[in-house]
This record gives structure tokens, C-alpha cells and sequence, in this order.
């Protein structure tokens, strides 16, 4: 009837931090700026997080506070790939179609996107494609969708990363504001332009007057 569920990461130890190195993936410039022309890799955090996770109608029913529905999760594997850091457009774009099938809901519907950012080059680039084909074109002049990602003001806490990005799209839905990520110059090579997406880089308020409530999706991987 309740579920405790959540991610630890307490301690990274050298090794780990060794094999991000040999990898290409740690950052020279020592800081995380996702889909950032600057960007040059990622960095390692430290934290933990962990939701309650409860039936929505018995939640309502012993008048918990409720901060947001999980309507679905999408899994998919990339199959023969090149390696870590080279993830594969069709896997990311199976995952989320899956997911968005699954809840019955119009991609379209969201109006913030979690992303998975890292700020490894190739991981955002491939992540934007995937998601650009998921929403489709932008309509019109003005983007619909906010994009960010948690890792630009914690780092990458590996295993804790996902219920991190968890909990700040809940506290987005429950306080009605769309949270910052940081980032100096969007990189062009992403050609968020010609999707419905922008990087929120100042909080705002969520201003919704749609028909569906205020949605946020989640885009990580793993």
C-alpha cells in the first residue's frame, strides 16, 4: 500500500572517478553545463533521494499531500552500441515512446522536460534528436516546452541522478515554477530552434492555461 523508493550515492571512489577519466567524460574545465556551447563533459556528485510512492486514490482518500502522478515509465536497451558514451538516437527515442504509450498521454501535452544533460557533447546532442522527434517540429515562432537538467547544479550522482531529477520535475509541478538550469551560450549544433523546446535558464512561473494539467516528462538514461 506504500513504497519507499529512491537512489544513494555516498561516497565515489577514486577508481570510479578514474575510469570517467579514461572514459573522456570528466570535465577539464571542472564545472557541468549541459547544452552549453562550452560544454566539454560531465561531473561526478554525491547525494540521495527518496520518494513515497502511494495509489493516487488512497492517497486522496487519507488527504496526504501529493506533490505528483506517476503515470508511466518506458525501458528500452540500445542493443549493439559503440560504447558508454555513445548512446543510440533509436533506444532513447523507444523508451519514451513506450512510456508516453503506455499513459495515454500527448507528448505534446508536456511543458517541461527533465533532462537527462550530462554535458558530455555527443550524450546531449543525441538526447535532443531523440526528443525533437518525439514533440515534433516547433508550431510558430515561440517554443512550448521548457528543457533542463538537475546535473548542472549537483553533477552526475550516478545511481541518485535519476530520483534527483525526480524530485525537482515534482517540486516543479507542485510549487507551479519552472526551475533554472545553468548555462552561458546555448550550443547551435543542437538546433533546438527547430523543435518545441527551450533551455530554461531563469526560474518562471509555470503559467499553464491549458485543457490537461501541468505535465512534466523525465528523460534519463542509464
Amino acid at each position: 500500500d506504500l513504497m519507499l523508493a529512491g537512489g544513494i550515492n555516498t561516497s565515489t571512489p577514486p577508481l570510479v572517478h578514474m575510469v570517467f577519466c579514461e572514459l573522456g567524460a570528466l570535465s577539464r574545465s571542472s564545472r557541468v553545463r549541459p547544452f552549453d556551447a562550452g560544454a566539454d563533459g560531465t561531473l561526478l556528485g554525491e547525494g540521495g533521494g527518496v520518494l513515497v510512492l502511494k495509489r493516487l486514490d488512497e492517497a486522496l482518500r487519507d488527504g496526504n499531500r501529493i506533490y505528483a502522478v506517476l503515470k508511466a515509465i518506458g525501458q528500452s536497451s540500445d542493443g549493439r552500441a559503440k560504447g558508454l558514451m555513445a548512446p543510440r538516437l533509436e533506444g532513447e527515442l523507444l523508451a519514451m515512446r513506450r512510456a508516453y504509450q503506455q499513459a495515454q498521454l500527448d507528448p505534446a501535452s508536456v511543458g517541461l522536460i527533465e533532462a537527462h544533460g550530462t554535458g558530455i557533447p555527443l550524450g546531449d546532442q543525441t538526447e535532443i534528436e531523440a526528443l525533437g522527434q518525439l514533440l515534433g517540429g516547433r508550431k510558430g515562432s515561440i517554443p512550448s516546452v521548457a528543457l533542463g537538467s538537475v546535473k548542472s547544479m549537483i553533477g552526475h550522482c550516478i545511481p541518485a541522478a535519476g530520483i534527483a531529477s525526480l524530485i525537482k520535475s515534482s517540486l516543479a509541478l507542485h510549487h507551479k515554477i519552472l526551475p533554472p538550469t545553468l548555462c552561458e551560450t546555448i550550443s547551435a549544433e543542437l538546433g533546438l530552434e527547430q523543435t518545441p523546446l527551450y533551455l530554461n535558464t531563469e526560474t518562471r512561473p509555470w503559467i499553464h492555461g491549458g485543457r490537461t494539467p501541468r505535465r512534466a516528462g523525465e528523460s534519463a538514461r542509464r
